[in-house]
């Protein structure tokens, strides 16, 4: 490691002085340019930038608004996270939800992005909705390997979002309407040519939905039991930006979104004692009510300045936070003479708070060469309480446990991106990032190199390697993304998760509107943690540090893009076959398969435009089972039936597949108004897909298991009208 770390600096600083060297030269041309025509100048390096500014990047993908409107139909609404599971190398996890496994990651180890900030929670109803609304969403760029030494914090992937800033001339809007959710957008000038706003808004009606169907199950419940609940979520985000030049942009960004589940069940209970005329009857109520409420609220200001021609700045001084409120309460009565009652009430509270300021410079001395370096700091403040009172007739326990930790991350980088040749392109860069949180500092070196050499004309090979620490730890006791889990910082009894990836492949632009895309990867990921206590709901927050055995992880494969595109019909085919395991020695003497070691992912694209009124998409997606860990047989029959366990995860699940159909009908009004209407059919073969296996005795004490399956074929519509 020291010989790699010394040999980047060398690389880096030859580059640099190479740089140094010529700025002079460059320098008096780009004056001499300016003379001439300074507005043609900087167009043609600003354009020729976008162009290769990643071009080195293995495992890179960008999407745009197209991208998330074909092929997730699932209630006709777009996703951006559903359209990002689609792409090789990625496991979606538990069907419906918004889980991101990227090259054999857990979903807490991807960072997100919205406007360069990071987001915690990032779905909604339990990850059926993702909370990034792609009426403003601009474009993203996803990173799954080769990450630009910019981007630090996680070690798994990166979700850059990119927002609109809104029309700084014309005013636009959008309203869509689906089966439980709708959608409004409206952008336009606030000083016409100077500045602009974009404001969109998003709410389900799940709760008006269920309060008819609650009444209705009550109504036939005869033996007493009621039943209550509600559920809704809504997200909202603006953004104003003015233009002082079009050198020098400020921009605020606002977003925040909430979910609030209620679920209330009450049943009447009945007790008695004695016989005939002796006998007692008595009467209670078993209650169970849950409130859980969850979300996020960022806000960021953001500031745009060119300094020179070939000099860019850009600062962003943000809040973000994420909070999640869950509140159980359980009470159970008996009566056999005597009564009994036991209530258990708790509630868990997980808070945490980043203040932060970032700098990013990008210069360009020439455009086939490209440095990027920057500073930032953020100021994290972890929350998490818990609080339980339990009663056993006049008996009462009371338990309280919290943490609070206030944690400083700083990160410098460079970059240096350079055309060694026509054909050979060069990213060297290096990170560093330091934690630090009372009684422990953490410093780590992340050097990142990419090299891309085009053999011939449409035919690049690129390599990568890249290392990528990660200091917050999403504490859980469960494997469900849920509001129980919270976010802790490293100490100094807990090491920061670590990675190493090397990529590399082959990247082809064929003749006849083709293209072929095949790379592999190797990755090694360093102080994993697994829940190693009895089942618990909720963390141990007063000892969580010894709660969790430490391990390791490590997954490799090849991933492989087939497409071709028409001005009308596109068609893609993604294939993955991959290895994802797992090592922790209290647990398993040797690697095992990870609960999400999908051996083999297909998925099938097809966007059809038949008219300027027709459009129509279907995708099919195929990925081995994944992995659970249950009982394989009862030890000593007869006396004591202890369940036996071998190694984690040793059931295989069954294979899962479906098809999506979903199509387009636009029409446009004298106006100009453009109304679209979508219908979609989600699992249209009804494929009852194993989400997870129960596994149950027999009479003979032998076990058996039954899959089940949650989601049938699911229709949908939405309604859309574009102003």
């Amino acid at each position: 490691m020291t010989r790699t770390v010394k040999g980047i600096f060398a690389s880096m600083a030859f580059v640099f002085c190479s740089t140094l060297c010529a700025a002079a030269p460059v320098r008096d041309s780009l004056a001499t340019a300016e003379k001439r025509d300074s507005i043609v100048e900087a167009t043609v390096t600003a354009d020729k930038y976008i162009k290769e500014a990643t071009r080195s990047q293995t495992g890179h993908k960008r999407l745009n608004e197209m991208d998330f409107i074909y092929g997730n139909v699932v209630f006709s609404s777009p996703d951006l996270i559903k359209a990002i599971q689609n792409l090789p190398g990625v496991s979606s996890g538990t069907e419906l939800m918004s889980g991101l496994y990227v090259h054999g990651g857990e979903g807490s180890d991807n960072l997100f992005l919205l406007d360069g900030v990071p987001m915690y929670q990032i779905s909604h109803l339990g990850g059926l909705f993702s909370s990034f609304n792609t009426d403003v969403v601009e474009h993203l760029d996803f990173y799954k390997s080769g990450f630009p030494a910019r981007y630090g914090g996680r070690m798994s992937s990166v979700v850059d979002v990119t927002t609109s800033d809104g029309n700084f001339d014309e005013y636009h809007g959008t309203f869509m309407i689906g089966v439980i959710d709708g959608r409004l957008q409206f952008e336009g000038p606030i000083a016409r040519g100077k500045t602009s706003f974009n404001v969109a808004v998003r709410r389900s009606w799940m709760d008006a939905v269920l309060a008819p169907a609650i009444a209705i199950v009550n109504r036939k419940n005869k033996d007493g039991e009621t039943v209550g609940g509600t559920y809704a979520f809504y997200d909202i985000n603006a953004s104003v930006t003015h233009k002082f030049s079009n050198d020098n942009i400020f921009s605020l960004k606002f977003y925040h979104g909430r979910d609030h589940l209620k679920l209330k069940l009450d049943t009447p209970q009945t007790g008695s004692s004695g016989e005939g005329g002796d006998a007692v009857t008595a009467s209670g109520t078993d209650n169970l009510n849950t409130d859980i409420a969850w979300g996020n609220t960022l806000v960021s200001l953001n500031w745009k300045y060119r300094i020179l021609d070939n000099l860019k700045m850009q600062t962003v001084l943000y809040y973000t936070g994420s909070n999640a409120d869950v509140q159980y309460y359980w009470h159970d009565w008996e009566f056999d003479g005597t009564e009994y009652s036991y209530s258990l009430d708790e509630t868990n509270y997980s808070r945490i708070n980043d203040i932060a300021l970032k700098t990013d410079f990008s210069w360009q001395p020439r455009p086939s060469h490209n440095a990027r370096f920057g500073v930032s700091y953020q100021f994290h403040i972890y929350n998490p309480s818990r609080h339980s009172v339990s009663s056993e007739n006049t008996a009462q326990n009371t338990e309280s446990s919290s943490q609070h930790y206030n944690g400083n991350e700083f990160s410098l980088y460079a970059e240096d991106e350079i055309a060694l040749h026509e054909r050979v392109y060069l990213d060297l860069g290096l990170r560093y990032a330091m934690s630090a949180v009372p009684g422990k500092v953490w410093n780590r070196l992340e050097p990142r190199a990419a090299l891309d050499v085009e053999c011939a004309d449409g035919i690049d090979f690129k390599v990568s390697y890249t290392e990528m620490n990660q200091f917050a730890h999403l504490v859980s006791t469960t494997y469900l993304d849920i509001p129980t889990n919270c976010w802790l910082p490293s100490t100094s009894k807990v090491a920061p998760m670590h990675s190493r990836q090397v990529a590399g492949g082959v990247y082809c632009r064929l003749p006849h509107n083709l293209r072929l895309n095949i790379e592999g990867w190797y990755k090694t990921m360093d102080n994993l943690l697994e829940y190693s206590g009895a089942n618990s709901l909720f963390p141990p927050l007063d000892r969580w540090e010894t709660s969790f055995n430490k391990g390791r992880g490590r997954s490799y494969g090849l991933e492989t893009e087939f497409g071709w595109r028409t001005e009308k019909l596109a068609l893609t085919a993604y294939y993955t076959l991959s290895w994802s395991q797992r090592k922790f020695n209290a647990v398993w003497h040797d690697w095992y398969s990870h609960r999400h070691d999908n051996r083999h992912k297909l998925t099938l694209m097809g966007n059809w435009k038949v008219s300027n009124t027709v459009d129509l998409y279907a995708s099919w997606n195929y990925n081995s089972g994944g992995w659970m860990t249950v009982a394989t047989h009862i030890y000593n029959p007869g006396e004591v039936f202890d369940r036996i366990y071998t190694k984690p995860n040793n059931v295989n699940l069954p294979d899962y597949h479906r098809l999506d159909l979903g199509a387009n009908f636009r029409k446009t009004s004298k106006g100009g108004k453009e109304h679209i209407w979508n219908i979609g059919i989600y699992n249209a073969y009804c494929r009852k897909n194993v989400v997870f296996v129960a596994v149950n005795e027999r009479e003979d004490k032998s076990l058996y298991g039954t899959g089940r399956a949650i989601f049938p074929i699911i229709p949908s519509f939405s309604y859309t009208l574009k102003f």
